[in-house]
């Protein structure tokens, strides 16, 4: 026992030895500086010249004990790191300033750092939790939670004054506001917001950029006295937002400018979305579309202003709605609507997503118009052709049948079957050939009809098998087009002419 006694006696005395020349070398070194006001609470102290652990308390020297096989202020830093996470920052600070660094799950216990002269002290108050503990792992769960969310947190008593801010928080305010030292309760964002019942605002701040802002969800949460605020970027929703408004006023504007008549309607059959163009075919007023109302209501307008045709069978005029909503929203309605007045319309149903549709009018009075006149213009120039005498064919630069009359097709025996388009002039050569006596005629005729440039009217004769003789004649027309003539030769009486010309018999005899 009294060899117990006489060593710790012995510690005693030689641990105050060791302060006392420390002290003494620190004396020497520099004038000491005036003593803090520290907490009576105080707890192990560390005194620190840059990197060199210069002075500690005995408790303090105890707890980097453990860790003696690294430099005093990494052993420090992995004693109080787990207990402090901010430590390392705030030592190598670039202004080194007396500040107070609360403990991130007791608010009990946290540290002082001050830097008397070149030297630096930091003291711990209070007892350091056990970090084993399952309510401090769930708190330092919490605070880390809190610490390292990028949503911006704050608490605000009944005067909006800011209590309490997260890290977020704070270092958004020093985004905004570079180089400042001010206080909590100075550091206000946003405006004063409800404090009644929870809310959920959209609020831009300013940013140092001119013309820019920062867009942020707030969400306010009353906690009796006090009001939590909880501030989300919501800069996405609003570019996504502004670009929908854009993209909504262009289609406005290509609607508005379109000639077509627009009408939507979305999955409850309500009128959603229409443009100028529909209120000029339809004759509706605009206040009546503006109401929304369903498309059987839009149509029975529609029937009462005599767009609609009128059905035969009144009855089923209700089941003719019901098939025109079902073929548009399966994209299979397409009819034409000719009115009383002989206008025509080109209705189309276009399926959209979601169950909606869509109703586009056309106006195709003048396509009709100019589409029959053509067709007049035709059936009149065909009618032309067959009261002719002579059978008439025309064929293009390629060689193909365009168009042909009625003494034509008799004279060579063709079949009424509408396939002109289809039939080459080698075909057609070939049924020529078949009936009249062979002769060079044909070869001379294709040849003309394939020879590019300028040509002269070319004319020649050839004898059918039946001994008629047939004169052909072939002139070019526009395009590069020619106009093959045949036109039998009347029976007449034999002619000095008749006795001088070759006779095309004697000729086919010859080849």
């Amino acid at each position: 026992m009294v060899t117990i006694l006489l060593t710790i006696a012995a510690m005693v005395v030689s641990a105050g030895i060791g302060a006392a020349m420390a002290h003494h070398r620190l004396a020497q070194a520099e004038p000491a500086p005036a003593a803090p006001n520290w907490s009576a609470r105080s707890g192990p102290v560390f005194l620190f010249r840059g990197d060199d652990l210069i002075d500690a308390t005995a408790d303090a020297q105890l707890l980097i004990a453990p860790f003696a096989h690294l430099p005093d202020r990494a052993a420090m830093l992995q004693v109080l790191a787990p207990h402090f996470p901010d430590l390392a920052d705030h030592l190598n600070a670039p202004i080194p300033m007396r500040r107070r660094i609360l403990h991130h799950c007791d608010d009990e216990v946290w540290i002082d750092l001050d830097w008397p002269g070149s030297q630096m002290r930091l003291t711990v108050s209070g007892t350091l939790p056990r970090s084993d503990r399952p309510e401090h792992k769930e708190l330092s769960l919490l605070r880390d939670v809190i610490r390292f969310t990028p949503q911006l947190i704050w608490r605000t008593d009944s005067n909006d004054v800011v209590t309490w801010a997260n890290r977020a928080y704070l270092d958004f305010w020093d985004r905004l506001h570079p180089g400042g030292d001010a206080a909590l309760a100075e550091k206000t964002l946003f405006p004063a917001l409800c404090h009644q019942t929870t809310s959920l605002r959209r609020i831009a701040v300013p940013l140092p950029q001119p013309g820019t802002d920062q867009w942020f969800d707030v969400v306010t949460v009353p906690q009796s006295a006090d009001i939590l605020h909880y501030a989300s970027d919501a800069n996405a929703a609003v570019r996504a937002d502004l670009d929908r408004r854009n993209f909504v006023q262009s289609l406005s504007k290509t609607f508005a400018e379109l000639s077509i008549g627009l009408a939507i309607f979305d999955k409850r059959r309500q009128l959603a979305t229409f443009n100028p163009a529909l209120l000029d075919m339809t004759r509706l007023e605009i206040d009546f579309l503006s109401a929304r109302p369903t498309i059987d209501t839009v149509l029975d307008r529609i029937r009462e202003t005599r767009i609609l045709p009128e059905p035969k069978n009144y009855a089923s005029w209700r089941d003719q709605f019901t098939a025109v909503e079902t073929a548009a929203k399966n994209g299979t309605y397409s009819e034409v609507w000719n009115l009383p007045d002989g206008q025509a319309f080109r209705v189309t149903g276009r399926p959209h997503p979601d169950g909606a549709f869509a109703l586009l009018f056309e106006d195709i009075t003048a396509d009709l118009s100019l589409t029959r006149r053509f067709r007049s213009d035709i059936e009149t120039s065909q009618a032309v052709l067959d009261a002719l005498p002579d059978a008439v064919a025309v064929f293009s630069k390629a060689g193909t049948l365009v168009m042909y009359n009625r003494p034509y097709r008799l004279l060579w025996g063709m079949q009424p079957d509408g396939g002109v388009e289809h039939r080459a002039l080698g075909s057609e050569l070939a049924d020529w050939q078949s009936r009249c006596l062979d002769t060079g005629t044909w070869a001379d005729l294709e040849q003309f009809i394939h020879q590019p440039g300028p040509r002269k009217p070319w004319t020649d004769d050839a004898l059918l098998a039946d001994g008629r003789l047939v004169r052909c004649h072939a002139g070019p027309i526009a395009g590069g087009m020619t106009l093959v003539r045949f036109a039998l030769a009347p029976v007449s009486a034999p002619s000095l002419r008749k006795l001088t010309q070759i006779d095309p018999a004697i000729r086919a005899v010859r080849r």
